[in-house]
């Protein structure tokens, strides 16, 4: 079984890929009763990009929801775990993040691999999406490297073949606590006035935070920052306050 969690596309397409490759179902993370899951398949897969240097807090939850149960058929049937990060460029300590939550439910990792995707995080200042050949040369190359985690996941591979990036420990150990603390407020979500009502940003929800009040998109409390509603909007009218102004658009829907 392959679980995965995706705002812009990247993880989805990833997750869809190795599933091909590996013959393993797929899950959609936000669609799953965890409490309920049940250890299927070959091996058991997680799929999902990295959020400021780190796993998102929604997968996090996932994992720690996942029943006993779950954990003791995958270490009595010894199924493999791993995982699969992607990023705009590095990962920094998420490998470990995601290696320490399996490890409190009793399991181990066998593999832990990024590949670099376009970015997409637009909320603070200095970040912004790719140029677009920087984005067509990350598209480019994606297929290769996935080519290359299909084997080693197949042939059991125990490796974390990540790119981590500089000063990685202050990465993940600073700067994403201050981005679970800080960097998610849903009430700076609204809509300028070109919005014409099409409901796009609410269908595009993986929460379901959005919900259309008389044409209007309204945004809930569930807010992940996957920035899902962002992207997909076709008239660029939704905004984070004033942070995403002339911030670029980039959604994947291979």
């Amino acid at each position: 079984m392959i679980y995965y969690f995706s705002g812009t596309g990247n993880s989805r397409y990833v997750a869809r890929e190795l599933s091909g490759m590996t013959g393993e179902d797929l899950g959609f993370i936000p669609d799953i009763d965890a409490v309920g899951e049940t250890a299927e398949g070959m091996s058991v897969g997680f799929v999902f990009p990295v959020y400021s240097w780190g796993v998102p807090p929604l997968v996090l939850d996932f994992i720690s929801r996942l029943p006993d149960s779950f954990w003791n058929d995958v270490r009595r049937l010894q199924l493999p775990v791993w995982c699969v990060m992607t990023c705009g460029d590095e990962v920094a300590l998420a490998p470990e993040m995601f290696e320490k939550s399996v490890r409190e439910r009793g399991a181990e990792v066998e593999s832990v691999w990024s590949v670099i995707m376009p970015n997409d995080y637009v909320l603070l200042p200095g970040f912004d999406v790719d140029p677009k050949d920087v984005e067509r040369k990350k598209l480019h190359d994606a297929p290769a490297r996935l080519r290359e985690i299909g084997v080693g996941i197949a042939q059991h591979r125990k490796v974390v073949d990540v790119v981590r990036g500089s000063f990685p420990a202050l990465k993940t150990r600073m700067i994403y606590p201050l981005f679970k603390r800080w960097g998610i407020f849903p009430d700076k979500w609204r809509v300028s006035s070109g919005c014409v009502g099409c409901g796009i940003c609410a269908k595009s929800c993986p929460q379901k935070n959005i919900i259309m009040d008389e044409g209007r998109p309204r945004w809930g409390k569930k807010c992940c920052s996957c920035l899902a509603c962002y992207h997909r909007c076709p008239r660029h009218c939704v905004e984070y306050g004033t942070k995403t102004k002339r911030k670029g658009q980039y959604f994947f829907c291979k």
